[in-house]
C-alpha cells in the first residue's frame, strides 16, 4: 500500500508543475503570437479531453513499448500521459488570464530592453498567479485520482493508488480501500492548500494595483 502511495505522490508532484508550466507557455504562445496555423494548434491542444482515457492508455502503450523508445512501465510515461492529459486546463485557464492582460505591458517591456524570457518571467507570470494556482491544483488531483489511462500504464514498481484501490475492491477488502482514499483526500486538501500558500494570493484587485501605483509614485 505504502508503495503505491509514495509513487502516486511523487508522480503528481512531478507532473503537476510540468503541466501548468507546458499549459502557460503554450497559452502564452497562443495569446501574444501570430503565426500560420494558431487555430489548428490551439484545437489539438484541446484533443486530449476529446479521447477516452482507455484510448490514451493503449495509444501510449502501442507508441512506447517499442524500441527506440520503450518506457512503458516506468514513471516516465506516466508522467508524460498525466502531463499531456491534463495540459488543456492549463491552456484555458492561461488563455483566460492573458486576455486580460494589455499587450502593452509587454510592449513597454521589451521598449526598455528587457528580453522576452525575461518579460514572460518578471511582468507576465506575477499577473498570472490564479491561473498558475488553478493549474496546479487541478493537475495535481487528476493526477492523484486518475484511473482510466493509469490501469494500462502501472506496472509492479510503479503501482498508483488508484489502480490499488480499485484492486482491493475487487477483493472486497472495502475497509482498506475506504482508509486509502480517506488518506487521499487528506493529502489532497492539504496540497491544495500548501500550493496557495507557496504560489500566492490569488486575487490581484484594482485596489491592491492602485495602492501598488501610489507606492510607486510617492517612492
Amino acid at each position: 500500500a505504502w508503495n503505491s502511495f509514495w509513487t502516486t505522490l511523487e508522480i503528481a508532484a512531478i507532473s503537476a508543475p510540468l503541466t501548468a508550466g507546458v499549459g502557460l507557455l503554450t497559452a502564452y504562445i497562443l495569446v501574444r503570437q501570430r503565426f500560420v496555423g494558431r487555430d489548428a494548434f490551439e484545437f489539438g491542444t484541446m484533443l486530449s479531453f476529446a479521447i477516452p482515457g482507455t484510448v490514451i492508455g493503449i495509444g501510449y502503450i502501442l507508441a512506447f513499448n517499442v524500441p527506440p523508445i520503450e518506457i512503458t512501465g516506468t514513471g516516465v510515461v506516466l508522467v508524460i500521459c498525466f502531463v499531456f492529459r491534463n495540459m488543456p486546463v492549463g491552456v484555458r485557464a492561461g488563455i483566460a488570464a492573458m486576455s486580460q492582460i494589455d499587450q502593452s505591458l509587454d510592449e513597454a517591456s521589451l521598449t526598455l530592453g528587457a528580453r522576452s524570457f525575461t518579460t514572460l518571467r518578471k511582468v507576465v507570470l506575477p499577473l498570472l498567479r490564479p491561473a498558475i494556482v488553478a493549474a496546479l491544483v487541478f493537475s495535481f488531483v487528476r493526477a492523484m485520482t486518475a484511473i482510466s489511462a493509469v490501469i494500462f500504464l502501472v506496472s509492479a514498481n510503479y503501482d498508483m493508488a488508484t489502480s490499488y484501490i480499485l484492486g482491493r475492491v475487487e477483493n472486497s477488502d472495502f475497509g482498506l480501500a475506504i482508509a486509502y482514499s480517506s488518506v487521499l483526500i487528506l493529502v489532497m486538501l492539504c496540497a491544495i492548500v500548501l500550493i496557495q500558500i507557496v504560489v500566492g494570493q490569488r486575487r490581484l484587485g484594482r485596489r491592491g494595483a492602485q495602492q501598488f501605483g501610489l507606492e510607486g509614485s510617492t517612492a
